[in-house]
């Protein structure tokens, strides 16, 4: 079994300098050291998407034009609009290897399915943007899993119960 490494988010203090302040109760002026707390990504590796995407193409693998045309159609949060019909007509690739690529890629948490039409790539897998935006997209993505789950648990309340003699 591989171990997974995790990635982190790190505090970094950065000294500004010193600044005078007035004390509202004694209306002394003070000095004081002022220091600005960042958070930043760790341990992640850079990549061009553009180059990816075109070595991704020079391989040539049905799966992989879909995976390469969902990375190129993304916004910047993360979303992908576009139906499989409409996929499959723009890079000539049957329906149901685009539906079974899809499928593959919501099952390792890649991708989730939104809405019909509507796709969303996991901030945590890959992301363009500063960590305030991606924390964002992070949240709706985590938002509309639990509502996936919430839905599954309602259609089929043995998958809860299941689960619950899993715990105990």
């Amino acid at each position: 079994m591989s171990k997974i490494t995790k990635h982190k988010t790190t505090k970094k203090m950065k000294v500004v300098g010193n600044q005078q302040y007035i004390n509202k109760d004694t209306g002394e002026v003070e000095n004081f050291n002022v220091i600005k707390m960042e958070s930043r990504d760790f341990n992640f590796d850079k990549i061009w998407i553009a180059h990816i995407l075109d070595s991704l193409e020079a391989i040539g693998n049905q799966k992989i034009k879909v995976m390469t045309e969902l990375l190129k159609l993304k916004n910047s949060d993360n979303l992908i609009i576009t139906t499989q019909a409409k996929l499959a007509k723009k890079i000539n690739v049957s329906r149901p290897v685009i539906s079974e690529t899809i499928q593959l890629l919501i099952e390792s948490n890649f991708l989730q399915k939104v809405s019909g039409g509507v796709y969303r790539i996991n901030p945590d897998h890959l992301f363009k943007g500063n960590q305030k935006n991606r924390m964002n997209v992070l949240l709706e993505y985590n938002k509309v899993n639990d509502e996936i789950e919430e839905t599954q648990i309602n259609e089929d309340p043995d998958v809860f119960v299941q689960s619950e003699k899993k715990d105990i």
